[in-house]
């Protein structure tokens, strides 16, 4: 008879009993790597044979820095079964949980993530296009997408047709637009980078002129083929490195005739001393070649507990 009697007791006492035990059948455990492409750091998830769907708040879990599985991230990367001509398709949500359509330095670290697995060489499919890949253990070299300069491909509703001069905040020398995959605003200064991403990132990455938002590059001189970047990400904020931010102002240099074309040394915030491991080489030749060469940091595997998302 109690055992009869023990549901009915149960809605008395806990109404929403049957909710919680459903809940708690609903979470799983998720495999994923934890990797750093010069401290910018990213969730790996393999889902190429087990279909993984991800929501905002899924992403925002995850990349919490006080989660203590994953122990933060700037990026959560996913990987599927290819959708095209390529070996993968890399999703890619910032930490705020948006999906966006580029990230080099994780696309540099998903290239390790494969290498590993035995494939030095493959094709990532992301929002942004096709990205060619070499890797190796702890280096990788991607060909990006050529840069793309007009309002439209940005995108960008200045009332103007000089995407190369864009003013976005009367106290900042005027921005160099560009789409690399994802839009850029890069704002050469002659005073060092310091601090400036942190003082006027979010409000630049959420300009008027910007429907989509943008990442937010701060660059300065620091050779003739060396610059300084200080980058503020759309949806991640702060970040220790950017790829495609460091792709964006090696073409921005470029194409302003501040530097000549081919390779350059892009260095992060965090490389004070000048050394020339943690770097980003780009290479840019306008109309012809794009790419990104730098070192990978493998952290460990781990797994957490998802929530499965509602059906």
């Amino acid at each position: 008879m109690a055992l009869v009697l023990l549901p009915h007791l149960l809605m008395l006492v806990f109404p929403r009993w049957k909710d919680y035990i459903g809940s708690m059948a609903q979470t799983h455990p998720i495999a994923f790597t934890k990797m750093n492409g010069l401290g910018n750091d990213f969730v790996v998830i393999d889902a190429r044979r087990n279909q993984t769907v991800l929501t905002g708040d899924h992403v925002r879990v995850l990349a919490a820095r006080d989660n203590s599985d994953t122990r933060g991230c700037d990026q959560i990367l996913v990987l599927h079964p290819p959708r095209g001509d390529g070996h993968v398709f890399m999703q890619i949500f910032n930490s705020d949980g948006s999906e966006v359509e580029a990230c080099g330095n994780g696309a540099r670290a998903v290239a390790v993530f494969l290498a590993a697995q035995g494939s030095a060489t493959c094709t990532l499919e992301t929002l942004g296009g096709l990205l060619h890949a070499r890797a190796t253990h702890e280096n990788a070299e991607i060909d990006m997408p050529l840069p793309k300069f007009t309002a439209s491909d940005i995108p960008c509703s200045a009332d103007q047709e000089d995407m190369g001069a864009l003013t976005l905040h009367a106290d900042l020398p005027p921005a160099f637009m560009v789409n690399i995959g994802n839009p850029h605003a890069v704002i050469f200064v002659e005073t060092g980078t310091a601090g400036l991403a942190a003082r006027y990132g979010f409000e630049l990455e959420n300009s008027q002129h910007l429907p989509a938002g943008a990442n937010i590059n701060f660059a300065s001189h620091d050779g003739a083929t060396v610059l300084r970047l200080d980058t503020w990400e759309r949806g991640a904020g702060l970040t220790k490195a950017c790829g495609t931010g460091a792709c964006a102002t090696a073409v921005a240099a470029v194409e302003r005739g501040l530097m000549r074309a081919g390779p350059l040394t892009i260095r992060p915030p965090f490389n004070t001393h000048g050394n020339d491991v943690d770097v980003l080489d780009i290479t840019y030749t306008p109309g012809e070649l794009l790419s990104m060469r730098g070192p990978v940091t493998y952290e460990f595997d781990a797994e957490t507990m998802l929530e499965s998302a509602a059906g």
